[in-house]
């Protein structure tokens, strides 16, 4: 393909034939659905926002970083020449209009020298401001400049700002007002230049180091708006607010903004909004954000729009870049009237927050579906959260379960899944599953499906798993699996000056303690309770011989040298692969035991997390929508980028066992596996290690059948924790067992109100 950047010529423009292809809006869900900040859309939507997909056929394209300046996107392009060895950057100009790129090479004012640009900003005649590097022959020096580059890509000046920025700070944004005056952001600074680059003094944020600058761009009236988070050492708060470049300040913060990953001028609004899950419109004189429109109604997942802005015809424009479906490309989407879109029947899934994963599977079946549409709630308001949001959210995700409002799916992360499967408001996947052309049950690890099997329904199948497990040394905790609370309590006896965990305080013990043993104590089925009990007394009285909190200082010893060293007995481990496991036989020096959680009857308590795990609500008129969604996922023979954790379908899972124990060799260019001095294959793998400040290190060898082995067991006996820290109970307890651990109250009263408070909550929630 001939390459859009050549160096022998000034300008050389190109007729690209770019793709476009007009989207399958076939079907925009107009049924309601539930906004970003948690709140209820109107019942139907009155406008859509039709979305028509471009790709730029250009190998370089940098859809990042990218800027839209009227009809035309602007960005930086960088071409290897593989015969000279030489780089190149270029100002590329691509047309909405007729679909044309203009590609300009740069050129430097000053022969010779290693220098390179990044944080492009355009300005409508073409000429772009920039920060480049100047680098020495070996690279070891650099000097940061303040750049101007003509629509020609001739280096118009070059202002040094090393001294300035200093060696303790760097650059992040660059960002020109209507008057043409330079902004430049880095740490918590922001360095104003005149439009010749000549240095006009600073912004100093408040706040320092807890103050971190987001976005700056320039409003719809010319000025300068920075955005940016400030941290009081408990809550987070976004603030907007003008750069007043005379006076060198900030001005007042502009009311009802809330968290936004990026701003932009508008046509109709002083600035659009982006959340990662829907635009917003802002004026400064209204102090209230208007909603638009979700992204995923356009077949977009929002956390992936790196860039946006407005065409002067109304029509936004979204840079999308979405690393885990490798979807690439523009985005133009027209405002219609809702009636005037085709229609599909909507799905909707409830979730308490973290939607990333889910937009990107949305998107993808959105576009393959003519007749379901996936939307998305998030329960969790992050742009006001405090300790009581996440049980806010739980309970109004609560209140639509069991209202007019019930969700076609749920997000079982982060809910309890023993609650719901009790309350009967989980649909049985078992019939879809036998009924799949597509999947069969002994497709998957036959343990995830017994774990998510409650009274004989099966409420979910898990994509993914990790698994948490407690290890500790065969001497201590015997070599057998599983152990009871009462083993602990003595283990803790029998080693006074020993810690438990690492840094453990009450609140973590409590968890360990209590991780599967909720259910020991709560009845879901006839809503009995029992935390008034001597069983749950006891669990009091042991957390509240630790600490209330546990500060990490500097200088500590890690971990793994405080169990050498007989201060730390047990290690709470996290296993999402194969090779993890092997590190336990050196903290321990030889041999160790995933004992697990203790459990009041002695069970094997390993934790089960499962990674997108949804269920389809009994109350959905639209199961089988859901399921095909479902199911799409799970028969996806498509490799998770970015997955952590072990697939549960067998074939994928015995790939990833089979590719822990072959030897990976380096290979030469030219596929040829490197032999060693003494004509021997050099291994790739087992060349990873970690390592801590204290000096404690290990290095990971080549995955052997036996650790295999031994992750598979830990598989086929894990389940899903019944106290997760995050739900009503745990907060129940946490908040009432807060007056024992003060000496306010006695064990006695403490069980008593948790006992009630709880049995309360239960029968409320059955």
């Amino acid at each position: 393909m001939e390459n859009g950047c050549k160096n022998h010529s000034a300008v050389t423009v190109l007729r690209r034939s770019a793709a476009m292809t007009l989207a399958a809006v076939t079907a925009l869900s107009l049924a309601a659905c539930g906004n970003a900040d948690g709140s209820e859309s109107a019942p139907a939507k009155e406008w859509a926002y039709v979305p028509e997909f471009i790709t730029i056929d250009d190998e370089n394209v940098d859809y990042y970083d990218m800027q839209l300046l009227g009809e035309n996107i602007y960005y930086l392009s960088y071409d290897w020449d593989e015969e000279t060895g030489e780089s190149s950057q270029n100002i590329c100009k691509y047309s909405l209009a007729d679909q044309n790129l203009v590609s300009t090479p740069i050129t430097w004012s000053e022969e010779g020298g290693n220098k390179s640009i990044s944080r492009g900003k355009f300005a409508e005649d073409g000429t772009m401001y920039a920060i480049m590097y100047a680098y020495n022959d070996d690279y070891s020096e650099s000097r940061q400049f303040l750049a101007k580059f003509d629509a020609e890509g001739k280096q118009v000046f070059s202002s040094d700002m090393t001294e300035l920025v200093g060696e303790d700070s760097y650059v992040d944004t660059l960002a020109v007002d209507g008057e043409g005056r330079i902004y430049i952001t880095g740490d918590s600074v922001i360095w104003l230049f005149d439009g010749e680059g000549n240095s006009q003094g600073t912004v100093s944020m408040e706040g320092g180091g807890s103050t971190w600058i987001d976005t700056m761009a320039c409003g719809r009236d010319g000025s300068m708006y920075v955005g940016y988070n400030s941290y009081d050492g408990n809550n987070s708060t976004y603030v907007l607010c003008e750069v007043d470049f005379d006076g060198r300040k900030l001005g007042e913060p502009c009311e009802g903004v809330s968290r936004s990953s990026g701003f932009v001028a508008g046509t109709e609004y002083d600035f659009l909004m982006n959340d990662s899950t829907a635009l917003y419109g802002y004026n400064l004189g209204d102090k209230e954000r208007k909603y638009l429109f979700d992204w995923l109604d356009s077949d977009i997942n929002g956390s992936s729009v790196q860039k946006f802005g407005q065409m002067e015809d109304g029509r936004i424009v979204a840079v999308i870049e979405d690393w885990e479906s490798e979807d690439r490309g523009i985005a133009l989407l027209t405002k219609k009237k809702a009636e005037e879109v085709p229609q599909k029947e909507t799905i909707l899934i409830a979730t308490m927050g973290g939607s990333y994963n889910l937009q990107s599977k949305a998107v993808k079946f959105n576009k393959a579906s003519d007749t379901y549409h996936i939307s998305i709630k998030e329960y969790v308001n992050y742009d006001n959260f405090t300790e009581n949001t996440w049980s806010d959210a739980l309970a109004n995700l609560n209140n639509d379960i069991t209202s007019n409002n019930c969700p076609d799916m749920i997000d079982l992360s982060s809910v309890n899944i023993s609650q719901m499967a009790a309350k009967g408001v989980l649909e049985d996947l078992g019939p879809y599953l036998d009924r799949s052309s597509k999947l069969k049950r002994e497709d998957f690890v036959e343990n995830i499906l017994d774990a998510y099997t409650y009274e004989g329904k099966l409420v979910s199948i898990p994509n993914y798993f990790s698994m948490q497990t407690v290890v500790g040394s065969p001497s201590m905790v015997g070599s057998e699996e599983g152990w009871t609370l009462e083993e602990l309590i003595n283990l803790a006896n029998e080693y006074p000056d020993a810690e438990l965990f690492d840094n453990a305080s009450k609140e973590a013990i409590l968890q360990a303690a209590m991780m599967f043993n909720e259910d020991a104590f709560i009845n879901w089925e006839t809503g009995e309770c029992s935390f008034d009990t001597d069983g749950f007394k006891n669990i009091l009285e042991f957390v509240n011989r630790f600490p209330d909190e546990v500060k990490w200082e500097e200088g500590m010893d890690s971990e793994p040298t405080r169990i050498q060293n007989g201060e730390v007995l047990l290690s709470n481990a996290y296993i999402y692969d194969f090779d993890q496991i092997q590190m336990y036989s050196e903290i321990f020096q030889g041999d160790y035991n995933c004992v697990g959680f203790p459990t009041v009857d002695g069970t094997g308590g390993h934790a089960l997390t499962a990674a997108e795990a949804y269920a389809i609500t009994a109350k959905s008129e639209k199961k089988d929508g859901a399921w095909a969604f479902l199911e799409s996922i799970l028969a996806s023979e498509e490799e998770d980028r970015w997955r952590s954790g072990f697939p549960t379908r067998k074939a994928k899972l015995q790939e990833m066992a089979e590719k822990a124990v072959t030897p990976d060799y380096i290979t030469d260019e030219n596929g040829e596996i490197v032999l060693d001095d003494n004509g021997e294959p050099i291994a790739s793998s087992g060349t990873s290690s970690i390592g801590y400040e204290d000096g404690w290190s290990y290095t990971y060898h080549q995955t052997t059948q036996e650790e295999v082995d031994r992750v598979m067991e830990l598989m086929n006996i894990a389940k899903p924790v019944s106290y997760n820290g995050n739900d009503e109970i745990s907060k129940i307890i946490n908040e009432e067992a807060d007056a024992f651990f003060k000496g306010q109250k006695s064990v006695d009263e403490v069980a008593g109100i948790i006992q009630n408070r709880i049995r309360n909550y239960v029968g409320e929630n059955r």
